[in-house]
């Protein structure tokens, strides 16, 4: 978290003359003579410590060999050295994994990150990163001198470190900017006026900040483009990758234990105490660090430049500290459930070699502490009450906690909990939810609770008595109807295309920003572990009030065809904004509990090229097969297997009581109603029971689309296709086995269509407010027809499954 020349306030800036660098040491010196070591000898390898692995700092050549020295220190089976990708000099960022029962590493040599071997069952993941900013060096250094004592503890029977490694999988990144290190000076205890920017090392070779490079949820501007950091884009992919429970990012600049958030919407440059919903959590683990360091537990470091600055129990609230956007600390606790603490480990950034041994001495204690600390709060597994099974991607609540965490890969969650007594509720999507109450839990071990959750194609009414705060009592203040038809609601600002990355600050932003209406879940994950994500807005967002119908729109299904991925992020923006001043859109999230899908196939849309009008490429998801022939036909055998993300839909469906829905397309101009194929496997028209009703609410899109409803949309691409009023029955067009619209309809009570958005699939960005333009009214007229009273006598429950 230290912060660099550029962004930090002057006087947290520390151009230190060389005189106050020789009196730091000086003065480190002399407070490590009045220190109690924290033991009186250190063994490594099984015997006493070499003081020759202290005279120097390891680089490049170094840093694997050492690791793999490191690695030799324990029992076979103890650790893997593998790197999750590299610098942008194309330095390996090597991390040693330890955990006993590993096995051994693979015959081929692969170091990558496919290298770091299976997960194991129950174990929490922990992470230490170190040397994020290349001048700031001790880290480095002490999870290489950490990763020895644990794998030579571990062989010699350490009962402590043995219980920790039977128990705990730990991963140790010494170097996130190896690059910056080489570039960096032994002795330069700040950050050096003299030569270029970037010269000292703490950015990476690009002139990139590390710790500025994340995806924030306070940003105001555009989210950051990892190109030219592809060593924070190598982290993200591994978090991804992995659930890591607690994490801990090693600085230098001061000693001090740091905790999220690190910045505030505000972004006030110090003095802002940015509260998560876990602060006491976050206190406890700062403090069990700070208070097993001699320095950092005074709370005053005393360093050169801020010989006053003190910090209370040696621990500080980031931003109340100073604000710091695009840090690695909070994107972890924010988009990956780890809790991770930012640690101020000396407050010259890079002293000399010599004074390494005392660091490490003033730091082994507060490392292993920090580890254990993984085993505090509740653990336990979801499972399918059926099979047994775990379930991965569950979502476990902590009532009065506004923060969630999901299940791992075999149904295994760590939830960090300060003591107290609990109420937790485990659900996923196609499961009845269950929650369970007065869970205890006390100072040491986690206390374990297991939940096995019931499959349903019931509805799923969250069983909860936990008191919401609901957006009931937001003003319908503008209701009068002097103001009603003079008002102009506001409209969406954010018109560009949404990578993944850029798709989930949005998402989160919404979600953070407008807690009352809206409630961001995850159906479940891409081929390529992307979430699944749907926005539910409603004035009492995760609860199905009786009466009151559901909504769902699809976006993105061919992840080629963007244009309705813009368009639901924009509709997200459009309801917030207007919720409790426009009566319109007040009125609709109020009788209306709205589910918006962006994108059901993530993984195609970040292949998909601007400017597609009729190419296939991104269509299809990672597999390479069309979601939509994926789903079970009533007419044709469907052979090609059930993808990931279809049966997350479909059990999203069969979840919740849906009533109508549309699936958002392009590449042509219409609006498609089912059936979309017929037994003949003919371009013929296929009508459903409910043929009218279909055309009805077809129309109520196609009409308020004035292009669309003109029914020749395509003339250069198809100049003898016409669609009368901008609709038309699907078979009729053509013949689609397999698609979602007719599975909606046929096993689920919704009624679906699809909606083609455009002629060009994939659109340059300077047309995207065209197209909400064009089709803001048909999506809000098309809401409106599931709580009409008219079209509500013409949705009775069907019980018979055509």
């Amino acid at each position: 978290m230290a912060s660099g020349w550029d962004s930090r306030p002057p006087w947290r800036q520390g151009h230190l003359p060389l005189l106050l660098c020789l009196l730091l040491l000086l003065r480190s010196s002399a407070q490590a003579a009045h220190i109690k070591k924290a033991e009186a000898t250190t063994t490594i390898a099984g015997a006493e410590t070499d003081k020759g692995q202290f005279d120097h700092y390891y680089h490049e050549e170094e840093l694997g060999s050492a690791l793999r020295e490191a690695a030799a220190a324990g029992p076979p089976g103890l650790a893997r050295l593998f790197s999750i990708g590299s610098s942008v000099e194309g330095r390996p960022l090597w991390v040693l994994r330890l955990t006993a029962g590993l096995g051994p590493p693979p015959a081929d040599g692969d170091t990558g990150p496919d290298a770091s071997g299976p997960l194991l069952p129950g174990r929490p993941q922990v992470k230490l990163v170190g040397n994020m900013h290349g001048d700031e060096t001790v880290s480095r250094q002490v999870l290489i001198y950490l990763a020895r004592e644990l794998a030579a503890g571990y062989r010699r029977g350490d009962p402590r470190l043995v219980r920790l490694l039977n128990t705990t999988d730990v991963y140790v990144l010494p170097s996130l900017n190896p690059d910056g290190f080489e570039r960096a000076r032994e002795g330069d205890c700040g950050v050096s006026d003299s030569g270029p920017p970037g010269s000292s090392g703490r950015d990476n070779s690009r002139g990139r900040d590390l710790n500025r490079s994340f995806p924030d949820q306070f940003s105001t501007g555009e989210p950051p483009a990892l190109d030219d950091v592809p060593e924070v884009r190598a982290l993200i992919d591994w978090i991804r990758r992995n659930k890591f429970v607690l994490s801990g990012n090693l600085h230098g600049g001061s000693v001090v234990a740091s905790y999220p958030f690190d910045d505030s919407p505000e972004h006030k440059a110090t003095g802002i105490y940015s509260k998560t919903s876990d602060d006491e959590v976050f206190k406890y683990l700062a403090k069990a660090y700070a208070s097993n360091h001699p320095i950092m537990k005074t709370g005053a470091p005393h360093c050169p430049g801020d010989e006053d600055e003190t910090f209370k129990d040696g621990i500080t609230n980031g931003a109340h500290w100073y604000d710091v956007e695009g840090g690695m600390q909070d994107y972890n606790y924010v988009w990956a459930n780890c809790f991770e603490i930012t640690l101020e480990l000396s407050c010259c950034k890079y002293p000399p070699a010599s004074q390494l041994q005392q660091e490490w001495e003033n730091n082994r204690e507060s490392l292993i502490t920090l580890i254990e600390k993984v085993h505090i709060g509740v653990k336990g597994f979801v499972k399918d009450l059926v099979t047994g099974s775990g379930l991965e991607n569950a979502t476990i609540s902590v009532a009065g906690i506004n923060h969630n965490i999901t299940t791992g890969k075999f149904g295994d969650f760590h939830r960090l909990l300060v003591p107290g007594t609990y109420n937790i509720t485990a659900v996923l999507t196609g499961y009845m939810p269950v929650t369970v109450n007065n869970i205890i839990v006390k100072e040491g071990p986690a206390t374990e609770v297991n939940f096995s959750l019931r499959p349903t194609v019931t509805s799923v009414i969250p069983d909860s008595t936990e008191v919401k705060v609901t957006a009931s009592t937001v003003a319908i203040l503008n209701s009068s109807p002097g103001t009603q038809s003079s008002h102009q609601p506001i409209q969406p600002k954010d018109f560009h295309h949404h990578h993944f990355p850029d798709m989930e600050i949005f998402l989160r932003r919404f979600a953070n920003e407008y807690p009352n209406i809206t409630r961001l879940y995850s159906l479940g994950k891409s081929v390529e572990s992307r979430e699944l994500y749907v926005m539910e807005i409603s004035d009492n967002p995760g609860v199905h009030e009786p009466g009151e119908p559901e909504f769902k729109y699809i976006g993105n299904m061919h992840g080629n065809e963007v244009v309705g991925r813009e368009l639901l992020l924009n509709l997200i923006e459009y309801l917030c904004k207007n919720f409790g001043t426009d009566p319109e859109v007040t009125d609709l999230v109020h009788s209306t509990r709205i589910h918006l899908m962006p994108s059901m196939n993530p993984d195609g849309y970040e292949k998909a090229q601007e400017g597609d009008s009729i190419s296939v490429i991104g269509r299809n998801n990672s597999n390479n097969f069309d979601l939509n022939r994926n789903f079970p036909d009533q007419f044709v055998q469907i052979t090609d297997p059930a993808q990931p993300e279809t049966i997350a839909v479909m059990s999203w469906m069969k979840a919740y009581p849906f009533v109508l829905s549309a699936n958002l397309h392009g590449g042509s101009l219409v609006v498609n109603y089912p059936f979309d194929d017929d037994e003949q496997g003919l371009a013929t028209y296929s009508k459903s029971p409910d043929d009218a009703i279909f055309q009805q609410i077809a129309l109520s899109y196609s009409k308020e689309n004035s292009q669309m409803f003109q029914g020749r949309p395509c003339k250069n691409m198809y100049p003898n296709e016409y669609f009368p009023h901008g609709i038309t029955n699907g078979a009729s067009w053509y013949n689609v086995p397999g698609g979602m619209q007719d599975w909606n309809y046929l096993q689920t009570n919704c009624f679906e269509v699809t909606i083609e958005l455009g002629c060009v699939k994939y659109p340059f960005e300077k047309d995207l407010p065209k197209f909400w333009e064009q089709n803001r009214r048909s999506l809000i007229q098309f809401m409106k027809q599931v709580t009409s009273q008219e079209q509500s006598m013409k949705f009775p429950p069907r019980t018979k499954k055509f």
